[in-house]
């Protein structure tokens, strides 16, 4: 019997003995067991979601979560290291203790944020930037 809560992007079902033909899950996938609590949230958050997606899976949804959380984590961890110096003129200037305390600079041109010294529009210093209050007002003023 088919739980089609998701339909038509997930057909979820309740597998009571053995099924034929299949494999759960297929090569290359994982089975997740959400509690109860944690699904209703995820639930909520996937409806709001949807709402602005209309053809997000409920798959893709808590698969974009976790690697935006995984991001998260590592940049929390990371930014430990960094510290801001100043912010003038759409440059943010920092110091970053794991490059020997090396001040990098962080553009913004083009409503986008450079790292000079990593030459990257995505490293940690980049995501760093984008966590600043200040940084995220020069990006909204841009034109």
């Amino acid at each position: 019997m088919a739980n089609n809560r998701y339909q038509p992007y997930i057909n979820v079902r309740f597998i009571n003995g053995i099924m034929r033909g299949f494999v759960l899950p297929k090569p290359g996938q994982k089975t997740v067991t959400v509690s109860g609590k944690a699904l209703t949230l995820l639930e909520q958050k996937y409806k709001i979601e949807k709402t602005k997606k209309p053809n997000l899976s409920f798959a893709a949804f808590i698969s974009e979560a976790a690697l935006m959380e995984l991001e998260r984590r590592n940049i929390l961890k990371e930014a430990q290291f960094i510290s801001v110096i100043g912010f003038e003129d759409n440059t943010l200037i920092v110091r970053d203790v794991r490059k020997a305390s090396q001040l990098i600079e962080v553009h913004i041109k083009n409503k986008k944020l450079k790292c000079i010294a990593d030459d990257d529009f995505d490293c940690i210093h980049v995501g760093f930037a984008l966590a600043l209050p200040e940084v995220r007002m020069a990006l909204k003023s841009m034109h």
